[in-house]
C-alpha cells in the first residue's frame, strides 16, 4: 500500500438502533400490522421470552397474508408465527458499513437484526443507517483530506488487496 494513513470507517455497532420494536410470536397479524404502522417501520424482529430472535416479519408477509385471507374469505386471526420468516439473516457488530451494504445488496434486504453470540437481540440496522453513516463518512473524508493535504489514492490492485485482507 502507498500509505499508512487511514480513515476510520464506522462499524455496525456504531450505527445500529438499540431501541427496537420487536414482536412476539403470539401477536396476531392485525396487531402486528398496527405496530408496523404505528411506529412507521416496514420490518420487525420476532423474539421469544428470552429475547432470542426466532423470526423476522415484513410488510410483505403481512400484505400477502391479509390479501389471501380477504380473497379466499379466510380468518385473519392467525398469529405472526404462521407467516414470519424463520430464516433470519443477521448483521455482525464488527462489520464496517461497506461490508454491511454488500450484505444488504447481495440479499436484497433493507434491514436486519444484530444479535450477540447467544442470539439475543442487540439492535436493528437499516439501509438508512448506512446512508446516514456514509454521508458522515464522506464529510469526515473531506476533513481528513484537508488535514493531510494530499488524498490517499489507491490503484485497483491496492483496493483488491484491502478487500481480501478483510476476509
Amino acid at each position: 500500500m502507498t500509505s499508512d494513513r487511514k480513515l476510520e470507517t464506522p462499524k455496525v455497532r456504531d450505527i445500529l438502533n438499540k431501541k427496537v420494536i420487536a414482536l412476539t410470536p403470539d401477536f396476531t397479524i392485525l396487531d402486528a400490522i398496527q405496530a408496523l404502522n404505528k411506529y412507521r417501520i416496514s420490518t420487525a424482529p420476532v423474539v421469544n421470552a428470552l429475547n432470542e430472535v426466532i423470526g423476522y416479519l415484513s410488510e410483505g408477509d403481512c400484505i400477502k397474508s391479509v390479501t389471501n385471507s380477504l380473497y379466499y374469505d379466510q380468518s385473519m386471526g392467525k398469529n405472526i408465527d404462521t407467516i414470519m420468516s424463520t430464516k433470519v439473516a443477521y448483521a455482525e457488530e464488527e462489520w464496517d458499513i461497506f461490508e454491511l451494504e454488500v450484505f444488504f445488496e447481495s440479499r436484497c434486504l433493507r434491514s436486519v437484526p444484530v444479535v450477540d453470540s447467544e442470539n439475543h437481540l442487540v439492535g436493528v440496522v437499516t439501509r438508512r443507517d448506512v446512508l446516514i453513516a456514509l454521508v458522515e463518512c464522506a464529510d469526515g473524508r473531506e476533513t481528513y483530506k484537508k488535514l493531510i493535504k494530499t488524498p490517499v489514492e489507491l490503484n485497483t490492485q491496492e483496493r483488491i488487496s484491502i478487500i481480501i485482507e478483510r476476509y
